[in-house]
């Protein structure tokens, strides 16, 4: 835990620039669909926001921490909420002269979509600056990696996509069919230990991943063979990668349970919720590339040090030398 912590702070301007790059093209597309599509993008925001999601989550968690949780009003409210989010769906207005409801249900969903194929643009870029760091203990800049690296960038965001959605949908379903399960039989307790197996089939289903973005970079592979190779060899390092993953998916989900309960207002719960995660998946990429390196026997630097011959060597040199003048 210690050397990804290393890592982490001696690249922070890294994450800096992948915070920058991601804002600026998330807005450069919602900016394109406001303006191709007008009214239809602003009734798809406003779905996503009247739909009492944080409400929802709010309560849930309030009544857990608190001892009243009942899970007869659990389900009362999540049958409400899945109502408003219907009923704002079909009153979205639709430019086209077919699909209705259909095809609003359609723009949210490639709504979300393309959210999660976006926040993973700057994934290559980010783990190329790390790999250089640790084999040379230099970086070259963050911009040429990013306009370099643009096929694999794409390749990469879409496989993820394709392969962590239906997952993510599974793991979903899952625990809330464990929860209706065994609801009866053990009652409103049932949902502590359901919100735990949720966070360690997460926190798997990360770890199982773990090794394809280091193998895109470290071995110069597409991203389907990364994919391949990535899950074949984190085999091996499972468990060492798992429990580090499953500390950082636990301080995500306390600190946004924390902001979820404790704010009120939504724009600085969102803030407190991101910054904090956007940190945490920044570790979680230093944790993943360094156990990679650990499985392949690797020596990597994970602080910075001087080298002799290399540019800031020659620096710090000068630098001392007209100090000494």
């Amino acid at each position: 835990m210690i050397k990804p912590l290393s890592l982490a702070s001696f690249n922070w301007k890294v994450l800096l620039k992948s915070l920058f790059c991601q804002v600026l093209v998330l807005a450069i597309v919602m900016a394109f669909g406001v303006t191709v599509f007008g009214d239809l993008a602003r009734d798809v925001m406003r779905v996503l926001g009247e739909s009492n999601l944080r409400e929802f989550a709010n309560s849930t968690i309030a009544s857990i921490i608190n001892g009243t949780f009942n899970s007869a009003d659990f389900t009362a409210q999540l049958n409400a909420v899945i109502s408003n989010v219907q009923e704002n769906i079909k009153s979205i207005h639709y430019p086209f002269a077919w699909g209705g409801a259909t095809l609003s249900y359609i723009v949210v969903v490639l709504t979300l979509l393309v959210y999660r194929l976006f926040v993973s643009y700057t994934d290559v870029t980010v783990e190329c600056q790390l790999e250089e760091f640790m084999t040379s203990n230099a970086s070259r800049p963050f911009i040429w990696f990013l306009l370099k690296k643009q096929g694999k960038t794409w390749a990469f965001s879409a496989l993820q996509l394709l392969c962590t959605v239906p997952l993510d949908l599974l793991i979903i379903t899952g625990c809330l069919g464990l929860y209706l399960t065994f609801l009866i039989a053990f009652g409103w307790w049932t949902i502590i230990p359901v919100l735990i197996i949720a966070l360690v089939l997460y926190a798997a289903r990360q770890t199982v991943f773990a090794f394809c973005l280091p193998a895109v970079v470290c071995e110069d592979m597409s991203a389907r063979q990364a994919f391949k190779y990535g899950a074949s060899r984190i085999v091996f390092r499972f468990w060492s990668v798992f429990w580090k993953t499953l500390i950082v998916i636990g301080l995500m989900a306390a600190i946004s349970a924390a902001a979820l309960v404790h704010i009120s207002n939504p724009v600085w719960c969102t803030v407190v919720i991101t910054i904090p995660n956007l940190l945490l998946f920044f570790y979680l990429k230093c944790v993943n590339i360094v156990e990679y390196f650990n499985a392949h026997n690797r020596p990597y630097f994970y602080k910075r040090v001087v080298i002799e011959g290399t540019d800031r060597y020659n620096k710090r040199l000068a630098r001392k030398q007209r100090k000494t003048k």
